[in-house]
């Protein structure tokens, strides 16, 4: 893109993005930096994967001839979280944060109690087993099995995912008072305190924006989501004090409902591999949500027209919530 160009290029204004070394934080940094906004990424990663994958990502959002301040830090430290702060403050100063962006993904997937469901993929193959023996074809369910699983997790053959094995189980351990207590600080309410600091300290500008994620398990009981469906509903109650109580100091507060993607944080979620079948399926374009998709949507969020918008849960999932199909 030419650096001439870009709706935020000379400005000074800046982007702080917390989780933005991949998914939807690093796609938002990625678009963002090309319209001229100044990046400041908080991320909690091995410093391995900083220097091999990582790196290249930051470097294109430099190329992009905007600043870039980078933290390695776990933001669950009162002192990492001040070095952070302190950063922001310096770098960008008063009046120059555009964007907050609130993308940790944070939480503990484990189920709550121990899964006594019923096998009905059990039940399933062995009574098409008998089906296809009545019709002259003598397969066992355990040959099935290892079809279906080859045909689902190989061919892609995405209607087979209520037979197919997940190959992302149910960690062993189950939820943990202390589980549930980070994830829903983190991935709850640690929003709004960011958004609050940055506006006492008069570090955001006059129509700031400030925008976190979430996803369709706010309402729908995912299994081993327990922890972080509590936190999004926590996050959304957030959102909208924020829009009430924000508002008089020209903050605009958002919380984007993306689509399935997949992202190094959905995929640690269990049977993640089964709910991007079911969501290909499902989605009326018949494909997952991108970060790059996302990302458009978080730049139109920064835009003068979106200013009369607040408090809103804004779905960037291509109907895919609104399909029954």
């Amino acid at each position: 893109m030419n650096q001439e160009t870009g709706v935020f290029r000379g400005k000074g204004l800046w982007g702080v993005i917390l989780g933005g070394s991949s998914g939807f934080g690093l796609a938002a940094a990625k678009r963002l930096a090309r319209e001229g906004l100044n990046i400041l990424i908080a991320h909690k990663d091995k410093e391995g994967t900083v220097e091999t994958v990582i790196k290249p990502h930051f470097d294109e959002i430099r190329a992009a001839g905007v600043s870039l301040v980078t933290h390695n830090a776990n933001l669950f430290d009162d002192e990492e979280r001040g070095t952070v702060f302190e950063s922001i403050a310096e770098k960008a100063g008063a009046g120059k944060v555009h964007l907050f962006m609130h993308s940790i993904a944070a939480g503990s997937c484990k189920l709550i109690a121990e899964d006594k469901t019923p096998d009905f993929k059990g039940i399933a193959l062995r009574g098409l087993a008998e089906s296809l023996k009545a019709e002259g074809a003598s397969v066992e369910p355990d040959v099935l099995k290892r079809a279906v699983n080859a045909a689902f997790h190989q061919k892609g053959c995405d209607a087979l995912y209520t037979l197919a094995d997940s190959r992302i189980p149910y960690r062993e351990e189950l939820l943990s008072e202390e589980d549930l207590q980070r994830t829903v600080w983190m991935m709850g309410y640690d929003y709004l305190l960011w958004a609050r600091e940055l506006s006492n300290a008069g570090l955001l500008t006059k129509d700031a924006r400030m925008v976190a994620m979430t996803s369709e398990g706010n309402e729908i009981a995912w299994k081993g989501y327990a922890a972080v469906s509590a936190a999004k509903c926590a996050l959304e109650a957030s959102c909208r004090a924020m829009a009430v109580e924000l508002a008089p100091y020209g903050v605009r507060s958002y919380v984007v409902q993306a689509g399935i993607t997949d992202t190094p944080a959905g995929n640690a979620i269990p049977n993640f591999d089964l709910m991007k079948a079911q969501a290909r399926l499902r989605n009326p374009f018949h494909r997952l949500t991108t970060p790059e998709d996302v990302a458009e949507a978080i730049l139109s969020l920064c835009l003068p027209g979106f200013a009369w918008a607040n408090g809103e849960v804004i779905r960037v999932d291509g109907g895919e919530a609104v399909s029954g199909v």
